[in-house]
């Protein structure tokens, strides 16, 4: 497990699947070119209230799984694209996850 507290992928023309258990996660940058990132946060815990992913897909996706007190706040830009956030709302939000960029033909996902 990838203890940095910042994720930074790139997948083109292939996949990447990453795990990151960080107990003081910021955020970080994906990209995805013909291809996928697929990034699992659910034992991660924020280093202060939010965090902030830049996420850019052409042609691919990306799909990132977030612990069940996260909320997800989208400030995405698609063309011919999904964005698709399929949590559910928390109880008690624990942190906020900024998930912000673009996407172009592909898809993003954010689940739990």
């Amino acid at each position: 497990a990838d203890l940095s507290s910042v994720v930074r992928e790139q997948a083109i023309v292939g996949g990447i699947s990453r795990r990151n258990t960080s107990q003081s996660f910021q955020g970080g940058e994906l990209s995805a070119f013909m291809g996928g990132c697929e990034i699992d946060l659910r034992e991660a815990r924020m280093a202060g209230p939010e965090a902030v992913i830049d996420c850019f897909t052409m042609w691919g996706g990306i799909e990132i799984k977030i612990p069940h007190d996260w909320v997800v706040e989208p400030q995405m830009s698609v063309f011919a694209a999904g964005f698709e956030d399929a949590t559910k709302p928390p109880v008690q939000p624990a942190g906020r996850l900024v998930v912000r960029g673009t996407a172009f033909m592909g898809g993003i996902e954010i689940s739990n």
